[in-house]
């Protein structure tokens, strides 16, 4: 008795009107821990062992159709801790995991292409994501490739996104304002885009963001990113390269970043490793990077995978870039000339 009034509690639940007569609107989402052993390489934060919750997520989504082939597209995208461990999402005005901290918005969608309001990926980040072997994990590229602004997920995004064309598909996205307020004539803009041409085994992607301060004393910060993959059989090979321009609006302060990696399949496991370079920036002298990644996944289902990974990042004397940046929940500050490294252990689950 008492199992069939949970359920037909449950059942009731669900059965609001909002969701009653819509058949449209789908639940998900990702569940991804890992236990991790990371050593920042400071005097005040030697190795420790971890349990981080990486990019863990929950989405509401779901469409409408419109009539003459349009569609109301709409989606509520939530990052959230699990026992307080990573995944803070603050950056450029976003909601420190709450509801909406994610990709989050509302759009129009039919034979034009995709037009989106809201919060949502930079175009520019999703080339990097394209071609990163240890997405969310320690390794990630994003331990170099961040930068000032390039791997953000900003508010006040207006965004539209082609058709696929014969494997090509392009979008573009102009974002009002990087901070969560209102505009003004002083705002921080900017401009970010993306082209993509997929065909069979291979895939060419390039990006393109400028970054206006809204202030007279900083430059533009300019982004070019190129990325390519290509998988042949049971091996697959990625390439990465980025170009910055007056980072974070300093004239003349300009570097380059760029990466490889390799990964080569055996029934569920996949072995992969990648390494990214990160050279001087601007004048500067002894302030590059080299991020080295090795792991093994191992494909329990289609939604759930097993994973270890070590990663270490080789800083010059005036650098301290991190190995456990980008998606990783866990990130112990590293200090200048530190070399940190990490061991983990994860599971992610998609549902």
């Amino acid at each position: 008795m008492k199992k069939s009034l949970i359920a037909l509690a449950v059942a009731g639940a669900f059965a609001a009107p909002a969701f009653a007569d819509t058949a449209n609107v789908n639940v998900g989402g990702q569940l991804h821990m890992s236990l991790d052993y990371l050593d920042a390489d400071t005097a005040a934060a030697s190795g420790n062992w971890n349990v981080s919750s990486n990019a863990s997520n929950l989405y509401v989504k779901g469409t409408e159709d419109l009539g003459g082939g349009m569609k109301a597209v709409w989606q509520v995208q939530t990052y959230f801790d699990a026992g307080a461990t990573g995944n803070a999402d603050a950056s450029f005005g976003g909601t420190a995991n709450g509801v909406g901290s994610g990709n989050t918005y509302v759009g129009l969608s039919g034979n034009f292409g995709t037009v989106l309001l809201g919060k949502h990926e930079a175009p520019l980040k999703i080339v990097s994501r394209k071609v990163d072997l240890f997405n969310n994990q320690i390794g990630d590229s994003r331990s170099l490739t961040a930068g000032a602004a390039n791997d953000i997920r900003p508010n006040n995004v207006l965004a539209y996104a082609t058709p696929n064309m014969n494997g090509v598909e392009a979008t573009v996205a102009y974002v009002t304002n990087t901070a969560a307020g209102a505009a003004t004539d002083a705002s921080d803009t900017a401009v970010s885009m993306n082209a993509f041409y997929t065909n069979g085994p291979l895939l060419l992607g390039a990006g393109y963001q400028n970054r206006d301060f809204g202030a007279a004393a900083l430059s533009d910060e300019t982004v070019w990113r190129l990325a390519a993959g290509y998988t042949f059989g049971d091996f697959k090979v990625v390439a990465f390269w980025q170009d910055e321009s007056d980072v974070a609006g300093a004239a003349n302060a300009d570097r380059n970043v760029w990466g490889l990696g390799g990964a080569y399949k055996m029934g569920p496991m996949t072995l992969k490793a990648q390494y990214y370079n990160r050279d001087d920036l601007g004048a500067a002298v002894n302030n590059g990077s080299d991020l080295w990644a090795v792991g093994v996944d191992y494909a329990m289902s289609k939604r759930t995978t097993a994973y270890v990974a070590y990663a270490t990042t080789d800083n010059d004397a005036a650098a301290n870039a991190s190995v456990f940046g980008g998606g990783h929940g866990d990130n112990p500050a590293t200090g200048l000339g530190g070399n940190p490294n990490g061991f983990s252990v994860g599971l992610i689950h998609n549902f």
